[in-house]
């Protein structure tokens, strides 16, 4: 059976991956948003939410032009719906 995810849940799953990864690094700055990001960070966030959800996401990101946790969020789900 398929799992149903819920954009809400996956926004702050995006949103604390964001958080944990760049808490790890020093002088780096609770993001709010996707654009607080810098290119290593997001790679590394990427890759911890392929991990997560099972999808392969880091050759979309070249393609992705979102600010926002959300954003990323309808991207993983648009994923996770075409691997099902």
């Amino acid at each position: 059976m398929a799992e149903t995810l819920d954009k809400n849940d996956v926004t702050e799953t995006v949103a604390a991956a964001a958080r944990m990864i760049c808490a790890e690094q020093p002088d780096v700055p609770e993001p709010a948003s996707i654009a607080d990001l810098d290119s290593f960070s997001m790679v590394q966030i990427v890759l911890e939410l392929e991990n997560i959800y099972h999808v392969r996401l880091l050759e979309l990101i070249e393609e992705f032009d979102g600010a926002e946790f959300s954003e990323l969020a309808d991207v993983i789900m648009k994923c996770v719906a075409r691997d099902q």
